[in-house]
């Protein structure tokens, strides 16, 4: 199974992977200037990260930009670097955004170089 987005029971959004027991979860931000924040629960464990958003509307369709700034996790999770990576750019590409993922043309994320 992959990562879905499903409501909860108060009405709330998550996006996850039952399967590998991964929930990606907005906390906070997203103002103007300001990263969204978010909290990727791993099999019970926190990493929270944020990441600064960009979209180009095109004609018919959206161009989706993440930019991963800074990421708090426990130190055995942060030395697996690419699985935790691959990880976060899994999630946040099925998180999606305020339109239907089927108008999403592309969707990329980048690391700061000090990730």
């Amino acid at each position: 199974m992959a990562f879905v987005n499903e409501r909860k029971e108060d009405g709330t959004w998550q996006t996850i992977d039952q399967e590998r027991k991964l929930v990606l979860k907005k906390s906070g931000g997203g103002r103007p200037q300001e990263p969204i924040e978010f909290n990727l629960n791993i099999a019970g464990e926190n990493v929270n990260f944020d990441a600064f958003q960009r979209i180009k509307q095109l004609q018919h369709a959206y161009q989706i930009e993440w930019r991963v700034v800074r990421i708090i996790a426990p130190p055995h999770l942060k030395q697996d670097k690419s699985r935790l990576h691959a990880l976060i750019e899994e999630a946040l590409d099925a998180y999606g955004f305020a339109s239907s993922r089927e108008y999403v043309e592309s969707l990329t994320v980048t690391f700061a170089a000090n990730l």
